[in-house]
């Protein structure tokens, strides 16, 4: 039987944990992880990382620390030292923890344009920069650190999409950074024995992305659709995204790498 993945004491990396999924994932993980466990949470809003670390230190013996990222800086320093900086202000050490986890939620959505009008290399290569190159610098990172003896796992769930898997018009930057970091999962799946990866598809949400696809989405068939599920009231609430998540982290059955969206069984 498989042992189950938020059982042990572990440190908790969250990138995006202010809104949205991050933020019911930083609630239902702090609901699941035992006493000692710590939380760094990684965004751009001191203000609004206040706020979950507040929610995240109701629960009994778990501790937090915030630290101000952008994930599409390219200052090196930043990458080299916000992981470590967190656990010295937490006044912790690697080898407290059982675990490690990441969860690389942090990503935008638009430009939401079809790529005959992607010609703005700066735009381009500022999208980029946050939804890719910065995930990987910082999954990178994450892996140098947590490399203590002490840390018998180590688990990467990247937030996924079904963009990843299926082209959808008029979201080809978003589509294209959603595929790339599936591979890179794929990839760290096969070079690192010790490491439990996930693609998590968390299925249409109902959140601030969700606005801005139904107002800037260019093709007006994948527009109409998300204007139709906004109607009919449909879309996932973020909660139950993140428990779907806690369940497939728990029953821990999913191939190494794998790419599980809400709906699937599992």
């Amino acid at each position: 039987m498989s042992e189950p993945l938020l059982d042990k004491v572990s440190v908790c990396v969250i990138t995006g944990p202010t809104r949205g999924l991050g933020r019911s994932i930083a609630q239902q993980f702090a609901n699941k992880l035992p006493k000692g466990s710590l939380f760094i949470l990684l965004s751009r809003n001191q203000i609004l990382l206040d706020s979950i670390s507040e929610l995240i230190l109701l629960k009994d013996g778990i501790r937090t620390v915030t630290g101000i990222f952008d994930q599409g800086s390219c200052d090196q320093n930043l990458y080299d030292n916000i992981l470590e900086e967190c656990l010295k202000n937490a006044e912790a050490d690697v080898t407290e923890f059982q675990q490690a986890i990441l969860i690389n939620n942090s990503g935008t959505l638009e430009p939401l344009d079809f790529v005959r009008n992607l010609d703005d290399v700066c735009t381009i290569s500022n999208f980029f920069n946050t939804n890719l190159a910065g995930c990987v610098a910082l999954t990178s990172k994450f892996m140098q650190l947590f490399n203590s003896p002490s840390i018998k796992s180590k688990i990467i769930v990247n937030i996924s999409s079904l963009s990843a898997v299926q082209p959808m018009k008029s979201w080809a930057l978003y589509c294209m950074a959603k595929s790339a970091r599936d591979m890179m999962i794929k990839v760290i799946s096969e070079e690192e024995e010790n490491i439990r990866t996930l693609n998590y598809a968390p299925g249409p949400l109902v959140t601030d992305m969700t606005n801005i696809a139904c107002q800037n989405t260019k093709d007006m068939e994948l527009r109409n659709w998300f204007e139709e599920q906004v109607r009919k009231k449909s879309l996932v609430e973020c909660d139950s995204s993140a428990l779907k998540l806690v369940s497939i982290l728990q029953k821990n059955t999913f191939e190494n790498g794998a790419h599980i969206d809400y709906y699937d069984e599992i």
